[in-house]
């Protein structure tokens, strides 16, 4: 049957200290709360409530029933999504997550250096691709991808430094992004410094900023990473801005930092994450401009990696899929309960977080099920308030959720 889960919160500098304990309906402890965990990846499981089993070992003693035979053939023993809740009060580091083939290399090659699996040294965690979705649950900004060369080249002239206008020649040369990006991650601290300080400098002008976003988004950052080699990256990203109920996907080797706002992300169960800048953390250059697929978004044949998802409308009211077809990993709905009952969509394990309202989940074997009819359920009904989550195994039919307010629900894709 579905079974509510106790949800782990990461605590990071750049996350919220009232967002997600005011989700949880818990008192602040007075530190930035970041991220809300829903999963059973192994760093951070969520817990089965009542039972003490993490969702990992919960799962790892039945996968038959609980991951359903399709999922295990396609993924092996695991839960192949994450849920998370983002709180973000300060910008996050500009960052881009590897193909599976480059995780596998990146975790091997650090295994062999030694590196634990633990040290703050460490890039790879896992051996996993990390493609990742953002859904807004309030005005939510980021910077996801390259700009259109020109735009940087622009912005870059209009500082009127010398060394920036040579900046701007090359960026829009054949390959000149990818040579200007490599350059700029390359560079020791002492020569990559005047660059950050002409560019920050111009920053700091009112007139330049209104006339060029990329000086804008820059003048905004420095306030927080004053001197940071990650200003010149940002000035090259494109920025955009969410309202509730919209969505991002970021795939592979696309540079990004969400700089803020309160967001649902569903990702593939990984915690490999690789650096550019703007943070306090490590840093992994080299590996960086490894795995960085240079392309500005919006002018590439794979644009598709890089995009604005609109939700549809599907399997009846009140159900809205963010549709992203190239991946097995995560089918990702909001369930606007106050529409009536819902029958959800899609099949396999599954999680259904409630971020706003209360919701009633009715779950049932999956042979129990005929017509979609919520009244051959022959499990209990499970009741979930704001913040709340439940895991409902692939053995059981979500047959039925009725509430009030917003929840979201994932399966795999298939």
């Amino acid at each position: 049957m579905a079974v509510i889960l106790d949800n782990p919160v990461r605590s990071y500098p750049w996350g919220s200290p009232t967002v997600i304990p005011e989700l949880l309906g818990v008192e602040p402890t007075g530190e930035p709360q970041a991220e809300l965990w829903i999963g059973a990846h192994p760093g951070s499981p969520s817990t089965v409530a009542g039972d003490g089993r993490t969702l990992d070992r919960y799962i790892a003693d039945d996968p038959g029933y609980t991951l359903g035979s399709h999922t295990v053939k396609r993924f092996g023993l695991v839960l192949p999504y994450l849920l998370k809740v983002l709180a973000v009060e300060q910008p996050l580091s500009i960052q881009a997550h590897p193909t599976i083939e480059q995780a596998k290399q990146g975790y091997a090659a650090e295994e062999v250096s030694g590196i634990p699996l633990d040290s703050p040294e460490r890039s790879y965690r896992d051996r996993n691709h990390k493609p990742e979705m953002v859904v807004a649950l309030t005005d939510f900004d980021a910077l996801v991808g390259f700009r259109d060369p020109e735009d940087t080249a622009r912005a870059l002239r209009a500082t009127g430094k010398d060394e920036l206008r040579r900046a701007a020649e090359l960026v829009v040369a054949d390959n000149g992004l990818r040579e200007l990006v490599r350059m700029w991650l390359a560079l020791p601290e002492p020569q990559i410094a005047p660059f950050v300080e002409a560019v920050t400098d111009a920053a700091a002008t009112e007139a330049v900023r209104r006339e060029h976003e990329a000086l804008d988004v820059v003048a905004g950052l420095a306030e927080t990473y004053p001197g940071d080699r990650g200003l010149l990256l940002a000035l090259m990203l494109r920025r955009i801005s969410l309202g509730p109920g919209e969505a991002a996907f970021v795939g592979a080797g696309v540079p990004h930092a969400y700089l803020g706002g309160t967001a649902v992300e569903i990702q593939a169960s990984s915690d490999n994450t690789l650096r550019a800048g703007l943070t306090s953390k490590h840093v992994d250059t080299l590996e960086v401009d490894r795995i960085l697929r240079y392309e500005a978004s919006g002018h590439s044949p794979t644009q598709d990696d890089t995009m604005l998802i609109p939700p549809i409308r599907q399997a009846g009211p009140g159900e809205h899929v963010y549709h992203q077809d190239a991946l097995d990993e995560f089918r990702l709905c909001r369930l606007d309960m106050d529409a009536g009952e819902i029958h959800p969509s899609g099949a396999g394990p599954r999680i259904v977080l409630v971020t706003d309202g209360f919701a009633s989940l009715r779950t049932g074997p999956a042979g129990a099920a005929r017509d979609g009819r919520s009244e051959d359920t022959t499990g209990p009904m499970l009741e979930l308030r704001r913040g709340q989550a439940a895991f409902v195994p692939a053995g059981e039919w979500l047959m039925s959720v009725s509430g009030t307010g917003t929840a979201f629900s994932v399966t795999p894709n298939m």
